[in-house]
């Protein structure tokens, strides 16, 4: 097995690396940590033919020159890409405070780099004000800064070009009619590092490039809806389907209405979604697979089959 983190984050492999050199039983040459500069040799690894699986997160982009390159040699691929997934908060949510929440820290996590953190948040019409100003009231608590100090909640992004394409996209939004709510700029207290405010974007239809597009930063977008119907059109209006959350009070209309949404996983009222045993992946353009769970397992396994003349 070669495992090869992408060329900005060399250290997390690597200490992935040592962590099942030190704590495991793992023979020698079964994991081996490859870090690489450039995308020389991932380029390599796909056309390969002693490869018999190639296991990638990442971009749909990325993910679909993958797919064509490991083609040559018909190389098993599982692909876990984009997303740009919703935050359905329900009409029959008497409480906005535990979804609202919700919301503002799947924004906030890792600086909003996560393909299956929800990025659109889905807010009934007639509660869209109420709702949008508790998220902007959640996100302004969370702080920005340095991850090895403990107070942190959010770090920086991963490059200044990453930072300088989430300022982009921001720009973007409300040139097309968007309101920044909250954030929308680097914070004036941290010039050295790629920061940038926990960003909430209010008056935006599902048409703009910020609701359609995966951003890979802070940014939440709330989008009002009328009823259940158009709520669900508005989710599954995406090429990605990766993951969702849906709150309500009643746990079986959120599930109902959880069906009906084309994504791999749904949280239902904070549910955790990403474990060991349950498997994860995503609908139309996030990718194709599951990992982890049985079928994940499966995934990566060859099935070969033996007969032998009946006795």
């Amino acid at each position: 097995m070669v495992l090869k983190p992408a060329p900005e984050t060399p250290w997390t492999g690597l200490a992935l690396g040592q962590l099942f050199a030190e704590h495991t039983d793992l023979p020698a040459g079964v994991l081996n940590v490859v870090t690489a500069a450039d995308k020389k040799f991932g380029a390599f690894l796909t056309t390969d033919p002693r490869v018999d699986l190639i296991s990638f997160t990442g971009s749909t982009e990325t993910g679909r020159r993958i797919m064509a390159a490991a083609a040559e040699n018909l190389t098993k691929v599982f692909l876990e890409l984009g997303g740009k997934s919703v935050h359905l908060i329900l009409e029959d949510v008497a409480d906005m405070g535990l979804a609202a929440a919700f919301a503002a820290i799947g924004t906030g996590v890792v600086a909003g780099q996560g393909c299956a953190l929800t990025t659109r948040v889905l807010i009934p019409q007639a509660r869209y004000e109420e709702g949008v100003q508790q998220i902007a009231a959640m996100m302004s608590t969370i702080t920005v800064g340095d991850p090895a100090d403990a107070a942190t909640v959010m770090g920086p992004l991963i490059t200044a070009a990453q930072r300088d394409r989430v300022e982009g996209y921001v720009q973007g939004a409300v040139d097309q009619g968007a309101t920044i709510v909250c954030g929308g700029k680097r914070p004036a207290d941290l010039d050295s590092g790629f920061f940038y405010e926990p960003t909430l974007l209010a008056g935006v239809t599902n048409q703009m490039t910020a609701a359609q597009e995966e951003i890979f930063g802070p940014v939440l977008v709330a989008i009002p809806y009328a009823d259940d119907d158009e709520a669900v059109a508005i989710a599954n209006d995406s090429i990605y389907g990766l993951s969702g959350a849906i709150f309500s009070d009643d746990p079986a209309h959120a599930l109902a209405v959880a069906k009906r949404i084309r994504t791999g996983t749904m949280s239902i009222n904070g549910g955790v979604w990403y474990a060991p045993d349950v498997p994860f992946g995503g609908y139309k353009q996030s990718g194709l697979g599951r990992e982890m769970g049985l079928a994940g397992f499966e995934e990566h396994l060859e099935i070969k089959s033996y007969s032998e003349p009946a006795s």
